[in-house]
């Protein structure tokens, strides 16, 4: 099988531009039915971004860029993992798409070997909504990844018997393992 996409530094800049031109599509789909609405435009500097745990406790951040991840519905999010950071096996009730910004992110789909591998920014991942799979964030800086849904930003961890023994999870067991409500 052929890759299709190229290496080295081609390579990255083709996955910005495939992250670019994701994010135009989301932009332009947002454009066309907002417009037609009389809606105005929404310009965020990246200082000004409000980074909130992911859930009381949690490790991981949220930083929303439009509706309401608790309620439902359309909605954007920034979503930061700190290095080293292993979810362990879990689903979500919705479809999601992200399109990883910073850092070097490891998402398995269950039950897929050929999905554990390191992702660089501008990677791309659809996840099914009810599928298992795990999010590590490799490296030494944190993860930032935009994801997009149409649902209720919930997180469902898989039943014991579904996940996968340590050896098989995308980080060694030797890193910094984190879970979603660290007690550090």
């Amino acid at each position: 099988m052929t890759s299709r996409f190229k290496t080295g530094g081609a390579a990255l800049a083709a996955r910005v531009a495939l992250a670019a031109l994701v994010l135009a599509a989301v932009a332009g789909f947002g454009y066309a039915a907002g417009a037609a609405k009389g809606k105005t435009a929404a310009i965020r500097d990246a200082s000004d971004l409000v980074w909130e745990p992911y859930a009381p406790g949690a490790t991981l951040q949220v930083a929303g860029l439009w509706g309401d991840r608790t309620r439902g519905g359309d909605y954007g999010m920034l979503l930061k993992l700190p290095p080293g950071y292993v979810a362990g096996m879990h689903s979500h009730g919705a479809d999601s798409e992200a399109v990883l910004i910073q850092g070097t992110w490891v998402h398995t789909v269950d039950g897929d070997p050929t999905s554990i591998r390191d992702l660089a920014p501008g990677s791309y991942v659809f996840q099914p909504g009810k599928q298992d799979h795990d999010d590590a964030c490799k490296g030494t800086v944190d993860c930032i990844v935009f994801v997009h849904q149409r649902g209720r930003g919930d997180f469902l961890a898989a039943k014991p018997a579904l996940r996968a023994p340590r050896s098989q999870r995308s980080l060694p067991s030797s890193s910094p393992m984190r879970s979603l409500t660290s007690r550090e």
